[in-house]
């Protein structure tokens, strides 16, 4: 069974250990390697005594094995073993004293003994070598609680889900009633990560924004007329504190037709989320098309949702739109459910995998003879380190659809059947990101192209301050 920790602050235990190269081939050499093969074991499995056995072992065996000290400092600390932690911490450091383990489970064992201005000293020196270290800055935060620093630790910690931002241990501590009871302490803190925050001097609430540039190129393939279409949009968001999100995105779009003059559109969404509740996200907004198509200019839509979640663990909520095309023949109005399922594996240091399940009902008043139109989508992601792979498809039928939480709007009267895709993220640092997505479609296009289909082509830059 999986230990869990008592509090957020013990998430920091967790660290992956470094395995040594193989040895001569000796006996003892072997005996190491296995002794520290079985504490690894039992410290995954939660059995810390046995963990730490197996640990005093490997040390027997190689003396000088920095791995099996440093296991030795882990289990203790989980053992609860305080003082014998911060007596194994220290040995370490005489010999190592810049090692990132030791000082960062050294400042653990003294604030759980409440020496909380050595713990802060230690913190301060580590993080002078690694100024934008999560789990440096978190066990530093925690050190600001205990000595009821609230604002300094509220500021420490919205630093950190800047580097990170899904980091669990972070956004527990944020939403805890100590930071949001006791918002501010009087003192004003110089920010210890690498970010131009914006401070609100009054109550030590931080502003933080967002803004994406993309490119698309969409190519159509099997269809009556139509060519290829060129994409470029802008995106920002404004995060302030930590409870309410404003989004705003602009996009143009020009489809080319053959024989045909091309349509160009401007496509304009607003959206506003609040976290005030424990746990819950609410969220509303609209979207407005401006395009030379007589038949769908002027059309908007609304839209608002509910989510419960648990931070990096699962979420899950539904999404309602409403959209109108007031210049269609018969007033077209669409409606829209989009229920959504999200679960999350690994946190912090290691792999985080994320998979993201929706449905999709839409009804369309007058289109045609059918009025419903069902599908499912599924998206599977994969962050590591500067890292995020993912791949997405869905089946079904989708006319008039609202995707991406609003913010992309299918305005032609195209059956959409299928898609499948893949896309790659990285992070030159936590300020840039760019982002790369390919993806196929098929779509009936009109009754006499009923087999088209489309491939689409992405690149967008992120940056965040």
């Amino acid at each position: 069974m999986r230990h869990k920790a008592k509090n957020p602050g013990n998430a920091l235990l967790l660290v992956a250990l470094i395995w040594l190269e193989p040895g001569n081939g000796s006996a003892q050499a072997v005996n190491y390697r296995a002794e520290l093969r079985l504490a690894w074991q039992s410290y995954t499995n939660g059995n810390y005594s046995n963990s730490l056995a197996h640990y005093q072992w490997a040390t027997q065996a190689a003396p000088q094995s920095l791995d099996a000290q440093l296991g030795c400092v882990l289990t203790l600390l989980s053992l609860g073993k305080y003082p014998e932690a911060e007596t194994a911490a220290r040995r370490i450091l005489k010999s190592y004293p810049a090692n990132y383990y030791a000082n960062l489970r050294l400042a653990y064992a003294l604030r759980m003994q409440k020496q909380f201005e050595s713990a802060e000293m230690i913190l301060s020196q580590s993080l002078a070598l690694r100024p934008t270290d999560v789990p440096l800055l978190k066990e530093l935060a925690l050190v600001k609680m205990a000595i009821k620093q609230y604002a300094r630790a509220r500021q420490i910690l919205l630093d950190v889900l800047t580097l990170a931002p899904d980091d669990t241990t972070a956004i527990e501590l944020l939403t805890s009633l100590q930071l949001r009871q006791n918002p501010q302490d009087g003192l004003y803190v110089k920010s210890y990560a690498a970010s131009p925050a914006l401070l609100d001097p009054n109550n030590g609430t931080k502003i933080s924004y967002e803004s994406a540039i993309y490119y698309g190129y969409l190519e159509y393939h099997d269809t009556a007329v139509k060519d290829h279409a060129d994409s470029i949009g802008i995106y920002a968001a404004l995060l302030y504190g930590f409870n309410h999100l404003w989004e705003f995105e602009t996009d143009y779009f020009n489809k080319f037709y053959r024989g045909f003059a091309s349509l160009e559109q401007w496509d304009t969404t607003l959206a506003y989320a609040n976290f005030s509740l424990p746990h819950v996200k609410l969220r509303a907004g609209g979207h407005l098309v401006s395009n030379s198509d007589p038949y769908t200019d002027q059309g908007w839509l609304a839209f608002g949702g509910a989510e419960y979640f648990v931070a990096n663990c699962w979420a899950a909520g539904i999404d309602g739109y409403f959209t109108q095309y007031p210049k269609f023949q018969t007033q077209l109005e669409v409606a829209q459910l989009t229920p959504h399922l999200g679960i999350t594996f690994g946190q912090s240091e290691h792999p985080i995998w994320n998979n993201d399940l929706r449905g999709y009902w839409i009804y369309v008043n007058s289109f045609g003879g059918r009025h419903h139109y069902f599908s499912v989508e599924d998206r599977l992601s994969l962050s590591w380190q500067h890292w995020t792979l993912a791949t997405f498809g869905w089946v079904g039928q989708q006319l008039f659809a609202v995707r991406n939480d609003g913010f992309a709007l299918y305005n032609l009267g195209e059956v959409h059947k299928a898609g499948v895709g893949a896309e790659v993220s990285y992070a030159f640092s936590p300020h840039f990101t760019i982002t790369l997505r390919a993806n196929h479609e098929t779509f009936q296009d009109l009754a006499i192209t009923p087999y088209a289909s489309s491939d689409m082509y992405l690149a967008m830059l992120r940056f965040k301050f």
